[in-house]
């Protein structure tokens, strides 16, 4: 069964911008790699950004991979070391494929415009990553394995900053520029950053 032209499109366009990024990418570009017409991108998204905010929001598979984390690594079960560390496993990987397809925005003022207000329209956005994480986090405080004083929302933002941070620098400046490499980075935040609040539940 062919696959549908909505799900072509998605994934034409999440291979050429990921190979090329989104400001050299043309919708007419991404219709022919997906065997789709023209009208059929602009039909199922309204326009390039409506499609990229699509990619960002829910068609990335590294971010149905972070989402998945509470499924995997629910809340109160198990270590939440682990659980930590598979959390930023995955925010590393999101941010890293996220980051080629959303830097267009950040160099074409207008771009940037509409992907905001397409946000706004929406209700996505990065925010949301926060807050999801904020709320992961906080299942595992209700769950007596982080101390009550801990914030959840002021964790997330150092975890998930950490995770876009890695991934920013191993982009730019290449591998092997962040002390510890990958690993120890993570392990280094989550002690640095959940340790002193974890719980003698958390093991």
């Amino acid at each position: 069964m062919p696959t549908p032209a909505r799900q072509r499109i998605l994934d034409a366009a999440q291979g050429l911008i990921r190979e090329r990024g989104i400001g050299r990418v043309t919708t007419k570009e991404i219709a022919l790699a997906a065997g789709a017409a023209e009208g059929s991108l602009f039909k199922n998204f309204g326009d390039k950004m409506g499609l990229l905010t699509e990619l960002l929001s829910q068609e990335l598979p590294e971010n149905r991979a972070w989402r998945a984390v509470p499924a995997e690594a629910p809340p109160g079960q198990g270590d939440l070391a682990a659980a930590l560390v598979l959390f930023m496993e995955r925010a590393i990987d999101f941010y890293a494929a996220a980051l080629p397809i959303v830097a267009g925005s950040f160099a074409d003022r207008e771009l940037l415009g509409r992907h905001r207000e397409r946000n706004r329209e929406r209700g996505t956005g990065p925010q949301l990553a926060l807050q999801a994480s904020a709320g992961y986090l906080r299942g595992w405080q209700d769950s007596g394995h982080l101390d009550a004083a801990a914030d959840p929302y002021a964790m997330a933002v150092a975890l998930c900053g950490g995770a876009l941070m890695w991934a920013y620098i191993d982009q730019l400046a290449g591998p092997g520029q962040v002390p510890g490499g990958r690993d120890g980075l993570i392990h280094s935040l989550i002690d640095t950053v959940a340790g002193p609040y974890m719980t003698t539940a958390s093991q």
